[in-house]
């Protein structure tokens, strides 16, 4: 019993004399917070692109959803139909020989038989003129993918009369805008400041254009088309 006391009373007093000799020094305030953190696991790194990717797919997905969605119900633009293809391609050529085309009247008989071969359609007989308008030149032409001829007219007053003749192929005509001169009934337009009369003959798609637009001239225009609808006729070569 005594040893046992004995072994008490020396541990104490080694206790006493470590407290009493031993420096003490304060703990670093982070310690603790670092011994803390250290015991837990660790957090998944990500980079920091991850954190705004999803939220981008997912709103990329929303407005693709959307679109589709309402795809059907937005605006289309009109298609254009081959007939208005042809029409622009007319009036575009028109101008031209309104002011860069020259009369050539005196060099027609020569022209003609060139513009025929080179162009692919025939006339079994042309309009060359009368005392209203004559025809001042004559020559092939490609319009809107088609092979053809072209014979410019010219009247008393010094309006072009720009008369276009291609392959009909697939190009339908309109039935609004038909209007009953003489026998026939071609379509009547105005467009863009002039004046267009549209048919077809012989499998072929003829097209007069003029800068006769008021009333008083539209009724001459239709005039000069009879002329030469009446007095001309046109057919495929090959």
């Amino acid at each position: 019993m005594a040893n046992e006391h004995e072994g008490r009373d020396d541990d104490g007093g080694i206790g006493r004399l470590l407290r009493e000799r031993l420096p003490r020094h304060r703990a670093p305030a982070g310690l603790r917070g670092a011994v803390t953190e250290s015991l837990q696991p660790a957090p998944s790194r990500r980079p920091l692109w991850a954190f705004w990717l999803a939220p981008a797919c997912a709103s990329l997905a929303t407005a693709l959803a959307m679109l589709l969605w309402l795809a059907p119900s937005l605006p289309r633009a009109p298609a254009i139909d081959s007939a208005e293809l042809v029409e622009r391609a007319v009036l575009a050529e028109h101008a031209r020989n309104i002011f860069w085309g020259q009369s050539r009247a005196d060099v027609v008989p020569a022209a003609l038989p060139r513009a025929i071969e080179e162009s692919g359609v025939g006339l079994n007989w042309v309009f060359t003129g009368d005392d209203d308008i004559r025809l001042i030149d004559a020559k092939p032409t490609y319009l809107e993918g088609r092979r053809g001829i072209e014979l410019t007219y010219q009247d008393v007053a010094g309006h072009t009369m720009t008369y276009i003749i291609v392959p009909g192929g697939t190009v339908a005509l309109p039935e609004r805008g038909r209007v009953q001169i003489d026998r026939w009934r071609p379509v009547v337009k105005k467009e863009n400041g002039f004046s267009l009369i549209m048919w077809r003959q012989q499998g072929l798609l003829c097209v007069m254009a003029s800068d006769l637009v008021s009333d008083k001239d539209l009724d001459r225009f239709k005039q000069y088309f009879v002329k030469v609808r009446s007095s001309t006729e046109p057919y495929v070569v090959y």
